[in-house]
């Protein structure tokens, strides 16, 4: 299996935009620059972007691209799928498509290829644009750093979820009656 261009671009395009969540719209001239693309294939892009709801666009002087959710909402099985279509060419990949087969029993290969249709759907569906941001060290960063900024990420998750559990723990917890004297 091999990933598009055009999903490659597209995520680039949507890891940019992921950066400068709340800053406002961008320009897509400007992220073509500093993502080194061509701006007229970004503009075929983000117009397949903005069909599946992934973007939203602002005209004007002022005006740009920016993320139509948060980036944390945003899987990269969205982006992909909205770039490139199905995750796997195959008539039958999914366990929902066998109908889709013309043979009249399974080949020997489907099995294999499910498998792989749904490895590849689970690993894009539970990481999301700010999963990617937080990891992706770009271009000039050395692995050390992208390792340390992982790190940060996930140590940042833990707490947030354990502050979350803390807090539904408490809510349940019985309050203490007052000591009466």
């Amino acid at each position: 299996m091999k990933l598009s261009t055009r999903a490659e671009y597209g995520v680039r395009i949507l890891v940019a935009l992921a950066r400068a969540e709340g800053d406002g719209p961008q320009s897509l001239t400007a992220m073509a620059r500093s993502e080194k693309l061509p701006h007229a294939y970004l503009e075929q892009l983000v117009r397949d972007l903005r069909r599946a709801a992934l973007v939203t666009a602002t005209r004007g002087k002022a005006g740009g691209y920016q993320l139509s959710r948060p980036a944390s909402e945003i899987s990269l099985v969205e982006a992909v799928r909205a770039l490139d279509g199905p995750l796997l060419e195959m008539p039958c990949a999914g366990p929902d498509n066998l109908e889709v087969c013309d043979r009249p029993q399974d080949c020997s290969v489907h099995e294999l290829f499910s498998r792989v249709h749904d490895s590849l759907e689970d690993t894009l569906s539970a990481t999301s644009l700010a999963d990617v941001v937080a990891t992706a060290g770009g271009p000039p960063y050395p692995m050390a750093v992208r390792r340390r900024r992982a790190a940060l990420h996930a140590a940042q998750n833990a707490a947030a979820t354990s502050m979350t559990s803390t807090a539904a723990a408490s809510a349940q917890a019985p309050v203490p009656a007052a000591p009466t004297r």
